[in-house]
């Protein structure tokens, strides 16, 4: 049986995508933005519904999804967001509020004195040091509302102050407090490395929250900023060509949350296959160490365009293009895992066999796990929100993979970093002094994280070879 989920969303980036998020959840619900439901459509395709249930309840109790496991449902029937909202200024917040008054304000925390973090991680997770009890308080609150809790979701980003301080402190006591009996991942918001930030410490935060990363989160979806850019151009580039841009993404932010929610459309609208959120992460994470995921969106769909020649077939081979993946793809990749999300009605099984043979036939996995490529049947909404009837196949599909991309992307981060940290570039935005002991004291942790992640880039290295498996089984018995 799936449980329920939490999810926290920290620092401006974090908030901004959580609202996107929760607008995108509630629309497939049919929740209105106070939390009032719509009434649950019948004749949908999605399943039947006897005849002597009334058309015009919205109940729980009558509806073949799950909101639940997202949302909390009140006596009076209104539906409030399982999330916990945290900032240290109040402007993105105030928006989320006002845009989404379903949201709950006793799951609110803003720093009373309301000037932020000032993009830097040590200001972050001091911050959440503080007041880790008020935090934990709000997480608990919330954890005591779910019958069955499976997980804990993030969004932020790993570069500012907030989003990464605050959410390494958050990784650390979830995992201090539920241990391994819940999971943990994150949607995590990679700043770009093509041109110069104006966050001049960006690479240390950066290196920082990456290592709370790997030693606490489950899982962990990566958006890299370079990469939405490209997809925005895209998709908004054919979408103009074809017609107006209002039915598709404004944004990158809309991108990343039609992508994570759709992650869980087979727990929100049950079928018979990945009916838990721990069965996706089972086949997807095959190791704790290869644990960062890619996400693709097939560009030719109802939600971004208005092509209409779009099959199955088309999207499954869509879905192998490196222009549509969410982090910057440079140099070939070897695949370690590749689960499709189709999500439609009516879907042509002939047409999907024929899409995965030959999607199989081109992808380079690495040499011992299956060369097989897992296959989600997602459901579509019976809400419209794109003014199609519901009947129709309208057609869309994300990909989630696990494959070594990864290497590029963290290697350009630890290269950043060096530059930084050979010359102790602004380190005193992380010390209390200009005490030589206490310099040298910083530069140690922060290369203790550096060498995090360089061990990860060797993991994503090593098992591109053969023996990758057989290496780890020679070394317990060596233990032993």
């Amino acid at each position: 049986m799936p449980g329920e989920t939490i999810t926290l969303q920290t620092g401006q980036c974090g908030n901004q995508v959580g609202l996107q998020y929760w607008k995108q959840l509630a629309g497939e619900h049919g929740i209105g933005p106070d939390g009032t439901p719509e009434p649950f459509p019948t004749n949908n395709g999605l399943g039947f519904r006897s005849e002597s249930i009334p058309i015009e309840t919205s109940s729980t109790k009558y509806r073949d999804d799950r909101p639940e496991l997202f949302f909390t449902v009140s006596d009076s029937n209104k539906y409030t967001p399982r999330s916990v909202l945290i900032d240290l200024e109040p402007s993105v917040i105030a928006k989320c509020t006002s845009s989404l008054p379903m949201y709950n304000p006793r799951n609110i925390h803003l720093s009373e004195q309301g000037n932020g973090a000032a993009n830097n991680w040590k200001h972050g997770y001091n911050y959440g040091l503080q007041n880790q009890e008020e935090l934990l308080n709000l997480i608990d609150r919330e954890a005591d509302k779910c019958d069955n809790l499976a997980n804990f979701q993030l969004f932020h980003s790993v570069a500012g102050g907030t989003g990464a301080g605050v959410g390494s402190l958050l990784l650390e006591t979830l995992s201090d407090r539920y241990g391994t009996k819940k999971l943990i991942n994150t949607f995590s918001i990679f700043p770009s490395n093509e041109k110069t930030s104006d966050v001049v410490v960006q690479p240390y935060n950066t290196v920082l929250t990456l290592q709370r990363l790997i030693e606490y989160s489950d899982a962990t979806f990566i958006y890299h900023n370079d990469a939405l850019n490209t997809i925005q151009n895209l998709l908004f580039n054919s979408a103009q060509s074809h017609g107006s841009v209002s039915d598709g993404f404004d944004g990158a932010n809309k991108l990343i949350a039609y992508v994570s929610a759709s992650i869980s459309n087979p727990l929100r609208f049950p079928g018979y296959m990945y009916s838990s959120i721990e069965s996706i992460f089972s086949t997807l994470v095959p190791t704790p160490d290869l644990k960062f995921l890619t996400t693709t969106i097939a560009p030719f769909t109802s939600q971004v365009s208005k092509h209409t020649y779009s099959n199955e077939y088309d999207t499954i081979l869509e879905l192998l293009n490196d222009r549509y993946k969410m982090n910057r793809v440079t140099e070939p990749v070897k695949y370690i895992s590749v689960l499709n999300y189709l999500i439609g009605n009516n879907l042509d099984q002939s047409e999907i066999r024929k899409g995965t043979i030959k999607a199989q036939s081109r992808v380079d996995f690495v040499p011992w796990t299956p060369s097989s490529i897992q296959l989600v049947h997602g459901k579509k909404s019976p809400f419209t929100q794109d003014g199609s009837p519901t009947h129709q196949k309208n057609l869309s599909g994300i990909q989630i993979s696990n494959n070594t991309s990864i290497v590029q992307v963290f290697a350009k981060i630890l290269k950043q970093y060096d530059l930084l940290a050979k010359r102790e570039a602004y380190i005193n935005s992380y010390t209390e002094s200009k005490d030589r002991s206490e310099i040298v004291r910083v530069m140690e942790t922060f290369n203790q994280c550096r060498e995090s992640v360089a061990s990860v880039i060797d993991e994503y290295k090593a098992c591109q070879s053969t023996n990758y498996l057989e290496d780890d089984i020679l070394g317990e018995d060596e233990v032993m």
